[in-house]
């Protein structure tokens, strides 16, 4: 078996092929589990390196080792082994589990004294990303251009290292004798927009790639070497664009995703950091590894030495992020690579999702359709890729279990089989009414569903048990290839049927009219006299305005509509107000900052009152309040009405997620992409938007090929001179054939997740058409074990199950009156008892969504220049990962006359054991503790400094900016160690807690564990009556 052969000796390298449902994660724990088994070391944690792609996978890995390990001690049957798990248990808070980009992130803060970065960077938003790509291209494209005509361009904005770099190409440029001609040529072919648009493809996608590209003459049928030109130009207008985009990013301290990625790999080239983590991590593991891409494969090579070990675990069918910069080539290519070596290649083959009808059919579908030879074969790709992505032996699953006596509900009369196939037709053939017909489809499927006895597939103990039951609405998932032409008329079919419904990720919240009113307001406020934005102002949900009043209007107009309002008396209200609040902040729009006129609008309009006559009035409010909320975020940057309005489009752009009422836990039918739903798994599954034509064209302007054996890449400008390379017969061509041939797979990897989500029903809604669509993969399968539904046959049940109101008539009166409290946890920090914030608790607060200054009196923050020092500090001493590391950064500001540490700071006996080799340290470690007082519910939490365990033993050790002489601070400062440790009771054993002062070197204060801190939190907080 092969979780025994892991198990039994995890010193070995694993590449292990899991076919979707085969339980890849349980799979991964027992792994790590065993190297926790044979170590018999809680240390060997912190040399185990688990990286997964999402947080969320990140998440329920630890969730899983987590309670591997209570069983443990649960089970344990010495008080060694008991304490050997508690231990590792401690410990895991601290363990390398981490999504790739928080993991390279902790690689450069740990080493930033090395490096020169700062350790308190920042990972920029996609939305400031592209601001900040679109300025960087502006600026390239002006010195580039400036060069052509011969002026000296200003690079006053770059750094000096930076400026020499660009002004190196420019001298390259202007030696060039072909330079001006190649720009001319290239301006002349392609045109600007075109040159734009490929150098922002290339800060976005390729920065490093760029750097590292081979660009070699090309024997076209004719202009190959203006072609070539175009290649170089390109190339070394990019290193002109990244060093603009990274003086506006990594020198303001801010990273994007791939930044951290590349910053990461040049760090490993330093060979001392390098040797320090292959010596830290014996083991890696890697999950999803058929979401890498080349960038992170370099990074887990570098990491691997002989002397540790690697354990990837991914399925190549599922392979669906290439638009992201996966690249499933790396999995093939790992593969063949751990063959040679003689390492263990390994597959999950037992389907432990499915129930065994489902099981076949995706055996079959994948077999003679997905991944057949003769449907996804392309000539010029090289033979080791296309076999890789063939149907092979160890793709075949097998059933975990033959299911005896289940209850299959009937759609119609004899109807029997888990894989229904329903077929819609529509009256006409345009897509507008295929959609229209499919969503009625859907509804009438969900509702011949709803209420119908189903034998379901439970596991108790490891093992498969049975339950028959009702069909739910949250037992169904939707999942389309796309939402985009589909939410607004999904949501309003769901509506109309009253069946409760939770769009995952839906994207319509810009176009919704409560907005697009918003985005009217401002713009009538920044011209009023313009008579199209006055009127859309006056006829969105916020003025209310009738055709008839329109009409009035336009008849008795002198000047602009906005004038001529004031010269007609309307009777309405709502319309009279609209005119007021506009011509109020008409004039005070140099005044007052832009987003405080948005919330002036929305308040004195009194627009949300309107929005609650609408049929959808509480999503309607919700996305008002969202837009506010996203407003505020730009309050420094957007100094003008049309910024903002540019600012808040631009940002609905990358997230136009609309506010939702349902969520992913709601009993409501799940609707969501197929790529949304990758890693999920659902009763039952409905397939739409499989009558969608695949496109077969490829729209990239930029291609790489896969990596040569030295790993060199050549690159292509895909839409520059085409017509010259579609008949070039070059032999570097040939190479992108590769990544055509992945492209266009990717739509095969998809239907195949796709079908694998559902556990116990699946049922595609297939509307036939002419074009080649999704459709033709369940059309050109054969398959016997299968139920055809025509949608006309299916009974149109009618539902009037709306979610029933909560009645509280039969509950006490007295049971009431706290209900209010009851609505939220209320968090108790040492530092909100004792009246002085602090940095870590204030973040913790936030994430959660509560306010942090809410907590202390408003005098607290009068001094918030000596707070920010404070705050300072605690980060430097966070970023020293070691005793010399921390001499290094004291060395290295000795000079310096503000935020420093004290001189000999790291000469204290509590600071050297704190930094030492010989404690498990933990640095700002989140505790909660649940405490009901008086039946309310408080969460105390805190976040201490560093906490130092060894051999279950616990010490505190809390940094203050203070000289530590004012008594009551001393007091309070003891109460909060005190708490601390309290919180630490569930963990060991508090001994001692460490009052230490990072404004001066001086001995810390210390504290020793008082048992009975229980009644005095509890009597703090009954004097607060909170």
């Amino acid at each position: 078996m092969i979780i025994k052969k892991i198990t039994d000796n995890p010193n070995r390298n694993f590449f292990i092929s899991a076919s979707a449902g085969t339980g890849k994660t349980y799979t991964l724990t027992q792994y790590y589990m065993s190297i926790l088994e044979k170590n018999k070391d809680s240390n060997i944690i912190d040399k185990i390196l688990a990286v997964t792609f999402t947080n969320k996978a990140a998440g329920e890995m630890r969730e899983r080792i987590t309670e591997s390990i209570y069983e443990k001690m649960n089970a344990a049957k010495t008080n060694k082994e008991y304490e050997y798990w508690n231990e590792v248990k401690i410990s895991l808070s601290g363990a390398w589990i981490k999504t790739i980009d928080s993991f390279c992130s902790r690689i450069l803060k740990d080493n930033n004294v090395l490096i020169g970065v700062d350790p308190n960077f920042t990972m920029i938003s996609e939305f400031k990303k592209e601001n900040e790509i679109e300025r960087a291209v502006y600026y390239t494209l002006k010195v580039i251009l400036e060069t052509y005509e011969n002026i000296d361009p200003d690079l006053i904005n770059l750094s000096t290292d930076r400026k020499n770099n660009v002004e190196k190409i420019l001298l390259e440029f202007k030696k060039d004798k072909e330079f001006k001609k190649i720009v001319k040529e290239f301006l002349k072919n392609e045109g600007i927009k075109k040159f734009e648009e490929l150098l922002k493809e290339m800060v976005r996608n390729w920065r490093l790639e760029m750097k590292r590209a081979i660009v070699e003459t090309m024997e076209l049928s004719e202009n190959g070497d203006l072609y070539t030109n175009f290649l170089k130009l390109l190339k070394n207008a990019s290193y002109i664009a990244s060093e603009f985009y990274e003086s506006l990013t990594i020198d303001q301290f801010k990273y994007d995703f791939k930044g951290i990625l590349e910053k990461t790999i040049l760090t490993l080239e330093n060979n001392n950091i390098l040797k320090k983590y292959q010596n830290k991590f014996k083991y890696i593991i890697v999950d999803e590894y058929q979401d890498t891409n080349y960038l992170q494969k370099e990074i887990f090579d570098k990491l691997h030495h002989e002397n540790n070990y690697l354990f990837y675990v991914g399925d190549r069918k599922q392979s669906i992020y290439r638009f992201r910069g996966a690249d499933v080539s790396v999995f093939s290519k790992t593969e063949n690579e751990f063959k040679n070596k003689n390492y263990i290649v390994e597959s999950l083959n037992t389907n432990r999702r499915s129930n065994s009808e489902i099981v076949s059919y995706i055996n079959k579908l994948s077999k003679d359709v997905l991944f057949e030879k003769n449907n996804i074969y392309m000539d010029d790709v090289e033979s080791e890729l296309f076999e890789s992505i063939c149907f092979k032996e160890i793709d075949e699953c097998n059933y975990e279990i033959k299911e005896n006596k289940n209850i299959t509900p009937n759609l119609l009369k004899d109807d029997n089989k888990r894989i229904k196939y329903i077929y819609a037709t529509p009256e006409k053939d345009n897509k507008e009414l295929r959609v229209k017909k499919e969503a009625e489809t859907i509804i009438k499927t969900i509702k011949n569903l709803l209420n119908k006895e189903m034998t379901f597939r439970k596991r108790k103990n490891g093992k498969i048990i049975f339950e028959t039951r009702k069909i739910k609405p949250g037992d169904i998932a939707l999942l389309l290839k796309q939402l985009s032409g589909y939410e607004e008329i999904l949501k309003n079919e769901f509506q109309k049927n009253n069946i409760p419904y939770y769009i995952v990720g839906g994207k319509s919240f810009y176009y919704k009219p409560e907005v697009q009113a918003v985005f009217s307001a401002l713009s009538a406020v920044q011209n009023p006299y313009n008579d199209y934005e006055f009127i859309k102002y006056m006829m969105s949900l916020i003025g209310g305005m009738t055709l008839n009043q329109l009409h009035t209007l336009i008849k008795n107009k002198k000047n602009s509509l906005f004038e001529t309002f004031e010269t007609i008396e309307f009777s309405s209200e709502r319309l009279n107000r609209a005119y007021l609040v506009l011509k109020k902040y008409r004039n005070l729009r140099y005044y007052m900052k832009p987003t405080d006129i948005l919330k002036g609008i929305i308040k004195e309009t009194k627009y949300l009152v309107y929005l609650m006559a609408l049929d959808n009035s509480e999503s309607a409010i919700s996305n008002v309040k969202k837009l506010i909320t996203g407003s505020q975020q730009y309050d420094s940057i957007a100094n003008t009405f049309s910024e903002l309005v540019k600012l808040l489009k631009k940002s609905t752009e990358v997230d136009e997620k609309e506010a939702v009422l349902e969520d992913e836990k709601s009993n409501s039918v799940k609707i969501m992409t197929i790529h949304k739903s990758k890693g999920l798994e659902f009763p039952i599954v409905l397939l739409g938007g499989l009558h969608n034509k695949i496109d077969k064209k490829i729209i990239k302007n930029i291609d790489f090929s896969l990596p040569n054996s030295n790993g060199e890449r050549y690159y292509l400008l895909k839409n520059v001179m085409k017509n010259t390379l579609n008949e070039s017969s070059n032999y570097i061509l040939k190479w992108f054939k590769n990544n055509d041939f992945l492209e266009k797979t990717e739509t095969n990897r998809l239907i195949y997740v796709a079908t694998t989500r559902a556990k116990e029903m699946l049922i595609p809604i297939l509307i036939n058409t002419k074009s080649n669509s999704y459709n033709n993969y369940f059309f050109n399968y054969k398959y016997d074990n299968i139920d055809k539904i025509n949608e006309i046959d299916l009974k149109d049940i009618k539902i009037n199950n709306k979610i029933e109101e909560i009645i509280f008539k039969d509950i006490p009166k007295n049971n009431l009156k706290n209900l209010k409290n009851l609505a939220y946890k209320q968090y108790i920090a040492p530092t909100y008892l004792i009246n002085e914030p602090k940095e870590s608790e204030e973040k913790f607060l936030k994430n959660i969504g509560i306010s942090y200054k809410k907590y202390f009196k408003q005098s607290v923050f009068s001094d918030e220049e000596l707070m920010f020092r404070g705050s300072q500090l605690h980060l430097k001493l966070q970023s020293a990962p070691s005793l010399i590391h921390l001499k290094k950064l004291i060395d290295k500001e000795k000079n310096r006359n503000y935020d420093y540490l004290p001189p000999k700071f790291d000469e204290l006996n509590i600071v050297k054991k704190a930094f030492g080799k010989n404690e498990i340290v933990k640095t700002e470690w989140r505790l909660v503790k649940k405490i009901e007082i008086n039946n309310k519910e408080y969460m105390l939490f805190g976040i201490p400094d560093r906490v130092l365990i060894n051999n279950g033993n616990i010490e505190v050790i809390d940094y203050k900016f203070s000289d530590l002489l004012n008594k009551n601070k001393i007091k309070d400062y003891i109460f909060q160690l005190q708490f601390y440790m309290y919180l630490l009771k569930d963990f060991g054993y508090p001994k001692k807690g460490y009052i230490l002062s990072i404004k001066e070197t001086k001995e810390p204060i210390e504290v020793t564990y008082n048992n009975d801190i229980e009644l005095e939190i509890i009597n703090k907080i009954k004097k607060l009556q909170i």
